[in-house]
C-alpha cells in the first residue's frame, strides 16, 4: 500500500539533497573565481634611472659687476643691464 505522506517526505528529502548539491557547486565556482582574481598579480615593474651629474661651467666673459649706482641700473626689456 502507498503511504501518500511517504511520498511526500521522500520529495521533500530530495529536494533538500538536491538543494545542497547546487549551493555545494556555487559556493565552490565563486571560491575558485575570487581565489584566480586574488592570485593574480600584476608584474612588477622596476624603473631604473641613470645618475647623471650635469656640471655648468660658469661664464667669466666680463668680470661680475654689481650696480654701484645710487638709483640702481636700469634693466632692458632684452634682458641686459645698463651700467
Amino acid at each position: 500500500m502507498m503511504n501518500p505522506f511517504r511520498i511526500v517526505w521522500e520529495l521533500v528529502e530530495f529536494g533538500i539533497q538536491a538543494l545542497f548539491v547546487y549551493v555545494l557547486a556555487i559556493i565552490l565556482c565563486v571560491g575558485m573565481i575570487a581565489y584566480v582574481i586574488a592570485d593574480k598579480k600584476e608584474p612588477q615593474i622596476e624603473y631604473i634611472y641613470e645618475k647623471v651629474i650635469i656640471e655648468k661651467e660658469k661664464e667669466t666673459t666680463i668680470k661680475e659687476r654689481q650696480c654701484a649706482r645710487v638709483a640702481g641700473c636700469r634693466v632692458l626689456p632684452d634682458g641686459t643691464i645698463e651700467w
